[in-house]
């Protein structure tokens, strides 16, 4: 039975999404086949009725959460970004109805933005993975991120959660120390990466399964796995090239086998990626 409440949204725009965005769907859908999840391509996205092609693909994604939200009457929207692998039961969004807004941990440095920084390094909120209980929530972070140039949605949602402070959130997979569970990039290292360096593959090439679930190198389950490379900011060969580098050297076998037959991810990992 379909759950008439709650919806997940990846919007995936472009060619080079194409085989990524498809991992990232079926991940989710496999282990959450009642919810309703729109992907949202190049194909459909003229379908909604806030799509303007002059708008960050990051604002978009959060305004086409919003439109399905209410157009549908959802009472929860979870948003993934289309370089995420759904590695289980997302339980921590789904059994929280709780709090209106239901964040994950980006990379372990304080965001200072233009006049707010969050509380320190443990507080840094990533956008590409996170849930709403509230439209209101979701519409104040999309009106706050059209004033941050670079961060844009991630610097709204951080700047709604940490400055306004006007809603109920929770951060899923924080404090990091104490978490069981990761929902995003903190699996690949819970380090920052110097300029023109890729340091992840020591851990995560370190990754197991147990009771058939996949675990970090700090033996914390990870939910959800987040590429989060910058891939809509680099030229067609640097894309590839790091693609690439994920599906040949930074995960080991037993990952890979995990995420094809855990996560119906295909063949996504026995083939060089290209587009």
């Amino acid at each position: 039975m379909v759950d008439k409440d709650i919806c997940c949204v990846i919007l995936s725009f472009g060619k080079r999404y194409e085989k990524i965005s498809k991992v990232a769907y079926n991940s989710f859908t496999v282990f959450h086949p009642n919810i309703n999840t729109f992907l949202i391509t190049e194909e459909n996205i003229k379908n909604y009725k806030c799509y303007k092609n002059d708008i960050s693909f990051g604002i978009l994604k959060y305004m086409l959460g919003y439109e399905v939200m209410v157009k549908h009457g959802y009472k929860k929207v979870i948003i993934l970004g289309s370089d995420t692998i759904t590695c289980d039961r997302l339980s921590e969004f789904i059994d929280n109805d709780e709090h209106d807004i239901l964040a994950t941990l980006d990379y372990p440095y304080q965001l200072c933005l233009k006049d707010f920084c969050t509380p320190d390094k443990e507080t840094h909120l990533n956008a590409d993975v996170v849930c709403f209980n509230n439209s209101d929530a979701l519409l104040d972070i999309i009106k706050k991120s059209f004033s941050h140039d670079t961060y844009f949605e991630q610097g709204g949602l951080n700047e709604v959660v940490w400055k306004d402070k006007k809603y109920k959130t929770t951060i899923v997979d924080g404090p990091y120390a104490s978490s069981n569970v990761i929902y995003n990039v903190r699996c690949k290292g819970n380090i920052i990466a110097k300029p023109y360096t890729k340091p992840w593959k020591p851990y995560t090439e370190k990754y197991y399964i147990k009771d058939n679930k996949l675990y970090s190198f700090d033996n914390k389950q990870i939910k959800v796995f987040h590429y989060c490379e910058g891939f809509g900011n680099l030229p067609k060969d640097q894309y590839l090239e790091i693609i690439n580098l994920w599906i040949t050297d930074f995960f080991n076998k037993e990952t890979k086998e995990f995420f094809k037959n855990n996560c119906n991810a295909g063949t996504f990992f026995e083939e060089k990626y290209d587009y």
